[in-house]
């Protein structure tokens, strides 16, 4: 297998999920229409897709892709490893809710190493991507604690879960990589505003650099204020983590759902 078909195996579940931009896709369909090997692993990539909606509707990913990873090490390798699959309806099943999880867990912002280097748009842009996405959470929880406990250990840094005095009502959580730095993505929605949409985006950005956007000044917190693509970004730094609130609810209302914000 060539090197390029290789390193497009790593990233095909988030290219069938539909999860590439424009420049990605094209990158990939011009490789594929030259390949007849990733174009079949195209095709069996969307049928095991589907498999995933009827035979593992509810995966927990995570603990998920461990287990697969350990079942699979101890298979022996024999021949294709799809006409393995294809021969074994379990496999399949087993696979698809892998497939599944291994796109749950990929989110935008990712370099992927197909492709040649391009300008990346930075972490607002990443930001507002991945919140318009709407990606499925990888874990669903209404309270905080149980929020922040999932977390630890599934990030290589100390993600901090705020609290809201008043606003958002906490929905659950995805993980994601934003510039090949691991990410939380805490999804909530607002009663107030017909129960709108708001990302809650925690990066680890050791660099130390301001935020994007303008400074502005809220009681007891500096927050840097940036608007794209109708929506606006609130983000505030603590030490080295960077927390950006993303919504496309006014810049008035905004502000005011990030000094309703508590840090335990």
């Amino acid at each position: 297998m060539a090197r390029h078909c290789r390193e497009f195996e790593s990233f095909l579940p988030a290219y069938v999920d539909g999860e590439f931009d424009a420049y990605e896709h094209a990158a990939v369909e011009s490789h594929i229409e030259e390949c007849a090997v990733c174009r079949r692993a195209v095709r069996i990539q969307s049928a095991m897709k589907e498999a995933v909606k009827r035979a593992a509707p509810a995966v927990a990913p995570i603990e998920l892709r461990r287990s697969v990873r350990l079942a699979l090490r101890d298979e022996e390798p024999r021949g294709s490893r799809w006409d393995g699959v294809l021969r074994n309806p379990r496999s399949v099943g087993l696979l698809a809710a892998a497939v599944g999880a291994a796109v749950w867990f990929l989110a935008g912002g990712m370099s992927h190493p197909l492709f040649p280097t391009r300008h990346h748009s930075g972490l607002v842009d990443d930001g507002i991507a991945l919140h318009r996405r709407g990606l499925p959470l990888d874990y669903t929880a209404s309270d905080v604690g149980s929020v922040q406990q999932w977390l630890q250990g599934r990030l290589d840094f100390a993600a901090r879960v705020p609290r809201f005095r008043q606003g958002p009502a906490l929905q659950g959580v995805r993980l994601s990589q934003l510039h090949s730095r691991s990410a939380a993505a805490l999804s909530y929605s607002v009663p107030q505003a017909e129960g709108r949409r708001v990302t809650l985006l925690i990066v680890d950005d050791p660099d130390d650099g301001d935020p994007p956007g303008s400074v502005r000044r809220l009681p007891g917190r500096e927050v840097w204020l940036s608007r794209s693509r109708g929506y606006n970004v609130v983000s505030w730094r603590t030490d080295e983590i960077v927390y950006s609130l993303i919504s496309d609810l006014d810049e008035s209302d905004v502000l005011q759902l990030v000094q309703a914000v508590e840090l335990r």
